[in-house]
Formats: structure tokens, sequence, C-alpha cells
């Protein structure tokens, strides 16, 4: 289904570009894919490249089936795609590492149409899905293979109610209970403002209890990018995350949040930060290998708190940083910035002792406040000159590849 790469120059540069992840986010937000919704050829193009990609590094986790089709989930109306690395000594415990493929698609059903109608959904979610590959690339590329299997997985639908690791929840091709952790990539190498360009979430580490937490602020600390630790309602419930939980698998969710790009036409590549994207997934490969290889695995814990004082902390940074960029909205948005972020800094001061369900309620109630205003204005991915440079690079190769043909 697709064609060949022949340009060495494009090959090269790609290489140079994090090996294949600017390639990987490249090819399936191209035009020709629609916008990936499910069912429609342009799915089934994103599911081909993925296993094309898959088969040199994991081999289908669908037992039943054979040949490619062994990489196939099928649900209803779309398809999953899922693969294991195996491992070594406890190959009969697993850790998956999921990012749904699926995007909003091509909101023009009867040509000719004006303007740009493709969802290409760059940010969302094919960064999540470059990032699953590379994490997949380097597990299986180490000398030292995973003492645990490393499931790879791809959920389709996840835009129409996360149905497909729902599916994948209640009909598992490996068994739950003997599944340590979920990682789960959505929206990533995404700016949401320019004073946020180093700034990222890990959210609901705390499912998997203190030894979670400890991974997954470990591997945080091995890199640059500053990842605030969030507890899981944070994540409103939007990711396919919310299903392991619901499955009792300890479960950590990295995101950038919802930006001005979020769920629009203009989701495309040219709003990737791949710098940002970089360190992501180096931050995601330290958790994953942990998982893998440690004696010590984490364990589901029910009944955590919904909300804590260090979720404040967390809050409070953030919402102080972003004010920098409060110019860029309106004046009711505005007000509403200042109104947050004098809450958070009132129960910073009022102490971890005096935090109570009220203070959940005002801290929630303005989480989710803050994050539809991130959405608001024009579709920009606030890069640096470094990610700038990155983008310009890429469409030069491309560029050669074409005149090269």
């Amino acid at each position: 289904m697709w064609r060949a790469i022949t340009s060495l120059a494009l090959v090269a540069t790609v290489a140079l570009l994090s090996g294949c992840t600017v390639l990987d986010v490249a090819k399936l937000t191209q035009d020709g894919l629609k916008g990936r919704n499910n069912g429609t050829p342009g799915s089934a193009l994103a599911r081909a490249y993925l296993i094309q990609q898959l088969k040199p590094i994991a081999r289908g986790l669908n037992t039943s089936a054979s040949g490619d089709a062994a990489y196939l989930q099928e649900i209803d109306g779309g398809t999953n795609v899922v693969a294991v690395i195996p491992g070594t000594d406890l190959a009969d415990q697993y850790v998956v590492v999921g990012a749904h493929y699926d995007h909003l698609g091509d909101s023009c059903s009867s040509p000719p149409c004006s303007g740009d109608t493709i969802f290409n959904g760059a940010t969302d979610n094919a960064t999540g899905v470059a990032a699953t590959l590379a994490i997949g690339r380097a597990i299986a590329g180490s000398s030292a293979r995973p003492r645990r299997s490393v499931i790879l997985a791809f959920w389709d639908r996840e835009e129409d109610g996360l149905l497909g690791s729902n599916h994948y929840v209640a009909h598992p091709l490996a068994p739950l209970a003997r599944t340590v952790g979920y990682v789960n990539f959505d929206i990533q190498g995404s700016n949401v403002l320019p004073s946020l360009r180093n700034t990222s979430f890990a959210v609901a580490s705390e499912t998997g209890g203190a030894r979670l937490q400890q991974i997954v602020s470990g591997a945080i600390a091995e890199q640059s990018l500053d990842t605030a630790i969030l507890s899981s309602i944070f994540g409103q419930n939007r990711s396919d995350y919310v299903n392991f939980i619901n499955a009792r698998v300890p479960t950590v969710f990295f995101t950038d949040a919802t930006g001005p790009c979020y769920h629009t036409v203009d989701d495309e590549i040219e709003v990737v930060d791949f710098d940002k994207l970089d360190d992501q997934i180096a931050t995601a490969l330290g958790v994953v290998r942990e998982l893998a290889n440690t004696g010590i695995p984490p364990s589901f814990v029910a009944g955590t708190p919904l909300a804590t004082f260090d979720d404040v902390l967390a809050a409070s940074r953030i919402i102080n940083r972003a004010y920098a960029d409060r110019g860029r909205f309106s004046a009711a948005d505005q007000q509403a910035l200042t109104k947050i972020r004098a809450d958070a800094q009132r129960l910073v001061d009022e102490g971890r002792a005096a935090f109570g369900s009220d203070d959940v309620g005002v801290l929630l109630g303005d989480a989710a406040r803050f994050v539809e205003i991130l959405t608001h204005g024009t579709c920009s991915g606030f890069l640096d000159a470094s990610a700038q440079a990155r983008i310009a690079e890429y469409h030069r190769a491309l560029a050669a590849m074409r005149a090269a043909r």
C-alpha cells in the first residue's frame, strides 16, 4: 500500500530527526489518510503502516490468527492493532504501552469542497502512536531483552468513547491479572502556550501506589522536561487510560493537555514540537523499562483521594507559568485566569493540613476551566527556533524526495 522511500537523502535526514519518529507522524498525518476515522480506507492504510513497522520488532498478539491478521483485534466498528515483544524469565507477565491511532476524519462528505476539511490529528494522536512505536523499537533493539513481555497497542475508536481500549480490557489478549502496568500516550509533542513549551503531564500514577509513583518520578528526573505529576481525575477520564484503571491495572497517562489546535483541521505536522516529543519518549521509555525489568512491580491501589495537596502545588506551578501568556486571551478569559491563579495561591498558602473536600471542588473546577481556556485562540505549535528548524529540515527533505522522482 505504501510507496517505497527511495530517497537516501530523506532516509538520512529522518535518521537524524530521532530515527523514525518524524516519518511515523508524517505518514499518519498525510492527507491521503483522510483523518484516520474508523471504518474508512484511511484507517486501513494507517493499520497497514503500523503492521509494517511492527513486523521487524514484535509479533502479533492475536494467537487465533496468523500473518498480518495476528496483529489485529476486531471490535465493533473498528480494529485495534496489538503486538508483543516477548520477555525472558517473566514472559508471562506484561507491560502494555498504548495510544489511539484513530482521529476525526474528513468533514467533507461530498466533493468538491473548499478549504482544508481533513482532521489530520498530528498531536492527537499521531505523536502518541509514534512514541509507542519508538519505545517498541528501543526495547526490541536493546541487547538486553526485557524480563516481562511488552505489548504495543494501538486503539481504534477512542474518539467515539474509548471503545477500542474498552473492548481490549473486556476481551484481553493477555491476562490483565498478569499485566503489571499500562502506559498511555494521548496528545504529545504539543505546546498549548509559549510559556508551557517545557511542560507536560503524567496523570494517574497513584493507581500503582508508591512504587509506580517512584518509577514515574524517577524517569521524569532523568529528563529536562518539566513533567507535572497529577492525580487521575485531571485526565478527566477522556483517554484510554481510564479503561485500564477500571480494570485495576496500575496506569500512567502521559499528555500535554488540549490546546488551540485540539480537534481542528490545523493539527498538522507543522505544529508538532519534536524536541519535546524526544524528551517525552525518553521519559516514558524509562518507565517502561523499569516496569518490564523490576523485581518489585507496582500493585493496583483502589480508593485513592480524588485530588491531593500535591496536585495543588503542581497546578499552582503550571498556572503561574501560563499566566505570563494571559495577554493571548480575551478579557473574560484573562479574568478567569486571574481568579484561577488566586485560588491556587490561596490553597498553597493555607497549607497541606487545611486542604479539605471543599478545596478539592475548587481545584477541580478551576482545572477544568483552565483546560477549556487553553483551547481558545488560533492554532499554533508555539515552536521555538530549534523545533522550527526540525520541521523546516523535514520539508526540505520531502521536497528533495519529490524532485528526485
